[in-house]
């Protein structure tokens, strides 16, 4: 009854419109007896009432036939060819027919095989399907392999005697998806994204906080490190000597020298180190309204500002210090003074005038009488100093927009050499190893790249997420500079 219902339903679609009515027992008798007539044992059946015996239910749906059309099997690159040059029979389709009569001059069948005469007058048997695969995965990783790149490796074939049409294409795909020769290429040196330059609108708005060391064991308590912090406006710098490196020491470093002596910033940038990122240093920021940003691990130069005045300190404290390296906790004063009365590329300003309006009176203008000690006017230089903080903002402006031309002028060599390499969820990739992950037994034969993983999620400014084969997921994004696409 199941299968009446639903042909009945679909013959109803066709109608416009239409009225279903329940018709009572008593005024349906005749169809009724009607119905079970034909299934009744015993009866008698009018000759005005035919009965049929159907051979199958009417309700059975008419079977669907589809006619395919077998074709034979057209057979390698190699079949045309062959049966030209040995049966003379060339294909129904004029254009093919005249392709294989022009192939044909440089093949020639030897003992049943087919062979092509290279220009280099070497006869190249002719191979194909997984013949050519095993030529290829022997040549490039078998007993005497090295793994080359995709041309040489198809030159080599060809070379040892075999040919086939996609010889290079197949050798370029073959050497591309070898796993060995993805783990350990060369590191790739093209930047993959735009470069994006960390800006503050005022000073004092945006600080870099890093560390030096481990330095040699100073004087000063034995101090071993250093904590660095600059302001990103007027690179106004701060630093400590540290004998230990503790989330109490970089928190109270933070209070001391930004918070209590300027103002509280709305952006602390750090590594990821623990020394930054932890309860007690997240804690201050939080009450303070810090926005703190952290440099992914495998991409420090997002706090690149910041290593770049490490750089200076370091070279200046080797300057002056000679063979006293000791001591370079009692000279870092110095070092920091050198550096906030020294103009800045940047901006063109002194950290110190940027910040105080006002350049610097240094040693060396007491000790040969610059002509402003020289000329020295009490009241004259208070005027002077007052009308230096009336342009002080005029000077700020100038040094952000020379500044910025600086960055653009970076910006524009960094994306110069740009390749860019972007990843979808889902896609696989290996990541350069790092230090931490390298192979120490290997020395310098270790891999260059690991994984494969799985991206994620995408992270932003060229960072993304991965997981591990298993699943796992690296808690810190990575930047796509130490990523690239993995070849099944």
């Amino acid at each position: 009854m199941i299968t009446y219902l639903d042909i009945a339903k679909r013959l109803l679609r066709k109608f416009k419109k239409y009225k279903i009515s329940q018709i009572p027992r008593e005024e349906n008798e005749k169809e009724d007896a009607l119905s079970k007539l034909a299934s009744a044992t015993t009866c008698t059946r009018s000759k005005a009432i035919p009965v049929a015996h159907l051979a199958k239910p009417s309700t059975a749906e008419p079977m669907e036939t589809m006619i395919a059309e077998i074709r034979p099997n057209p057979g390698d690159w190699t079949t045309q060819l062959r049966k030209y040059l040995e049966e003379n029979i060339l294909p129904g389709n004029a254009v093919e027919a005249k392709r294989i009569k022009y192939m044909s001059t440089r093949y020639t069948i030897l003992k049943g095989e087919l062979y092509r005469r290279g220009f280099s007058k070497i006869l190249q048997r002719c191979v194909a399907g997984e013949e050519a695969n095993k030529i290829l995965k022997d040549v490039h990783s078998g007993v005497f392999g090295n793994h080359i790149g995709g041309k040489s490796l198809a030159h080599k074939v060809l070379r040892q005697g075999f040919y086939w049409l996609t010889l290079l294409a197949k050798a370029q795909q073959f050497a591309e998806s070898c796993k060995t020769c993805q783990k350990i290429a060369n590191d790739i040196r093209q930047p993959p994204e735009l470069l994006r330059s960390l800006t503050s609108p005022w000073p004092f708005n945006m600080w870099g906080l890093n560390l030096i060391g481990p330095m040699p064991t100073g004087t000063k308590g034995g101090a071993k490190h250093a904590i660095v912090a600059m302001d990103y406006f007027t690179k106004w710098v701060e630093a400590e000597a540290l004998v230990h490196i503790t989330e109490v020491n970089t928190t109270n470093f933070v209070k001391r020298n930004i918070l209590y002596r300027f103002r509280i910033p709305s952006i602390i940038v750090t590594d990821n180190g623990t020394q930054f990122n932890n309860k007690k240093f997240r804690e201050m920021c939080e009450e303070y309204k810090i926005a703190n940003y952290y440099a992914s691990p495998t991409h420090p130069q997002t706090n690149g500002q910041t290593k770049a005045v490490n750089k200076v300190i370091k070279h200046t404290l080797k300057a002056k210090l000679e063979a006293k390296k000791g001591s370079w906790a009692d000279k870092l004063p110095e070092v920091l003074w050198a550096y906030r009365t020294t103009a800045r590329s940047s901006t063109g300003e002194t950290p110190f005038a940027l910040e105080f309006g006002t350049e610097a009176v240094i040693p060396t203008e007491t000790t040969f009488t610059s002509p402003r000690v020289q000329l020295y006017n009490p009241e004259h230089n208070v005027n002077m100093m007052l009308q230096n903080l009336d342009e002080l903002e005029k000077v700020r402006d100038r040094a952000q927009v020379r500044n910025a031309v600086y960055q653009q002028r970076a910006a524009r060599y960094y994306n110069s050499h740009l390749r860019v390499r972007r990843f979808q969820i889902g896609d696989l990739a290996l990541r350069r190893v790092s230090p931490n992950t390298k192979d120490k037994s290997a020395g310098s034969l270790a891999d260059k790249w690991e994984g494969p993983y799985i991206i994620k999620g995408i992270a932003g400014h060229g960072a993304y997420m991965i997981a591990r084969p298993e699943g796992s997921l690296v808690p810190q994004p990575c930047n796509a500079q130490y990523l690239k696409i993995f070849y099944p």
